[in-house]
C-alpha cells in the first residue's frame, strides 16, 4: 500500500494549485523537482513553461519491459484558487469552482505510488511518466508527443470519472463542425424584407437536425451558437460550433454528413449561405480484455482485492492520442465526480484506492 498521508497532502497542495489550459506553469514547477528528487530522468519539459513533462525510472536488474502512467496537468477554467474541504471523507471545494480532482487525482497518485516504490526499493520495470498540458481544450499536449518522446509498449492513463477499479477499453472518435452562416442585414424597422436573418436561417438548419444520443455508440450536440449586432438590424451573420461522437467511424461520417446537409438545406430554404469546415479531433479505439494494458490493468486491480470492470467511455482522453501513435493504452476510472462544476467532489478512499492501484501497476509482471 502506498502512504495515505502523503497521498492526501500531495492532492490537496495539487488542487490549490491555479492552473488551466495553457497555464500549466504552476503545476510544472510542483512536479519537477519531485521527479528529480527521486532520481528521475527528465526527458522533456523544463520548470516554469507549460509543457509536456516525461520522466523516466530506469528498470532494476532483469527486467525489460517499458510501460507509461500519464495524467494530464491543466484543468477547465478555474476563476479562484480553490479551497478545498474534506467533510465525512468527501474531498469538495468550499466555493464556486471546481475541484480540480479532475485530473490532480491521477497526478498525485502517479507522485504517490513512485515515491513508494522506491522507498522499498522493488523490483520494476523501465517506468515512463508523462504528464501533460493542454487536454482540456482537445488534448493539444498528447497530440504534440513525438515518438521519440515514449519508448513504453503500454500506458495508463489516469482520467476516467468511473470508480477506481473501472478500466475504458472503447472510446470514440471526435469531430468538431463548424458553420458560417450568411444572409443579409437591413433595417429592422424600415425594410425587414430586404434582408435574409442568418439566425433564423440557421433555425431551419437546426430543426432538421437529430442532436443528443443517436444511438448507442453516437452523439451529437450543438455547443455554441454567436451572432448579430443589433436588435434594429436583421441579423447577417451566424458563427455555430457543434461536435459528433461516435464509437463507429462510419457512424461518426453519416452523422457528420447528415448534420452538414441538415444544415445546407435549412439555411438555404430561406436564401442564406453555409460555409462549412470539419475537424477531426481524434480517433477512437476499441481494446479486447485479452490485450496486454487490459491484462496488466487487471492484474494490479485484482492484486489489491477488486475485480476488475471493463467498460466504455463517451469521451475522449489522452488514450486516444496514444493509441492513435501505436501504444497500446487504457484509460482508467478515477473516481472524480461530476468534473467541470462546482459540485466536482472525490471520495478520500478513492484516492486511496487509485494509488494502490497505480503502485500496483508499476511493481507489476
Amino acid at each position: 500500500m502506498v502512504n495515505y498521508a502523503r497521498l492526501l497532502q500531495t492532492f490537496l497542495d495539487l488542487i490549490r494549485l491555479k492552473a488551466d489550459s495553457g497555464h500549466e506553469e504552476p503545476v510544472v514547477q510542483y512536479i519537477l523537482p519531485r521527479l528529480l528528487q527521486m532520481g528521475l530522468i527528465v526527458r522533456r519539459g523544463a520548470e516554469g513553461r507549460a509543457e509536456n513533462i516525461v520522466a523516466v525510472l530506469p528498470p532494476t536488474p532483469g527486467r525489460d519491459r517499458c510501460i507509461a502512467l500519464s495524467a494530464h496537468m491543466d484543468t477547465v477554467s478555474l476563476p479562484t484558487p480553490v479551497i478545498p474541504i474534506i467533510k465525512d471523507g468527501v474531498i469538495s471545494s468550499s466555493g464556486n469552482t471546481i475541484l480540480g480532482a479532475d485530473d490532480r487525482a491521477g497526478i498525485a497518485a502517479i507522485l504517490e505510488a513512485l515515491e513508494t516504490l522506491i522507498e522499498k526499493g522493488l523490483p520494476h520495470h523501465c517506468i515512463e511518466i508523462i504528464f501533460t498540458v493542454r487536454k482540456e481544450i482537445g488534448l493539444e499536449g498528447s497530440k504534440q508527443l513525438g515518438h521519440n518522446d515514449i519508448q513504453a509498449s503500454m500506458a495508463f492513463i489516469l482520467d476516467d470519472e468511473a470508480d477506481p477499479g473501472h478500466i475504458v477499453v472503447q472510446a470514440p472518435s471526435h469531430a468538431k463542425i463548424l458553420w458560417n452562416i450568411t444572409g443579409k442585414a437591413a433595417h429592422a424597422g424600415d425594410e425587414p424584407e430586404e434582408g435574409i436573418n442568418a439566425i433564423m436561417a440557421s433555425a431551419e438548419g437546426l430543426k432538421r437536425m437529430k442532436t443528443g444520443r443517436i444511438d448507442h455508440e453516437t452523439t451529437a450536440n450543438i455547443g455554441i451558437i454567436h451572432g448579430g449586432v443589433a436588435t434594429s438590424v436583421v441579423c447577417d451573420a451566424v458563427v455555430i460550433e457543434a461536435e459528433a461522437r461516435s464509437i463507429c467511424e462510419k457512424k461518426l461520417e453519416d452523422t457528420v454528413k447528415t448534420m452538414v446537409e441538415a444544415m445546407e438545406k435549412g439555411a438555404a430554404s430561406l436564401g442564406a449561405k453555409v460555409q462549412t469546415r470539419i475537424q477531426k479531433s481524434y480517433r477512437g479505439f476499441t481494446l479486447k480484455e485479452m490485450s496486454p494494458s487490459v491484462q496488466w490493468a487487471s492484474s494490479a486491480i485484482r492484486r489489491i482485492g477488486l475485480i476488475p470492470v471493463l467498460i466504455s467511455s463517451g469521451g475522449g482522453s489522452d488514450a486516444n492520442i496514444l493509441n492513435e501513435k501505436g501504444i497500446e493504452a487504457v484509460n482508467l476510472g478515477i473516481g472524480a465526480k461530476k468534473a467541470h462544476t462546482s459540485e466536482e467532489y472525490i471520495l478520500k478512499r478513492d484516492l486511496y484506492t487509485l494509488g494502490d492501484i497505480v503502485y500496483a501497476i508499476m511493481n507489476g509482471a
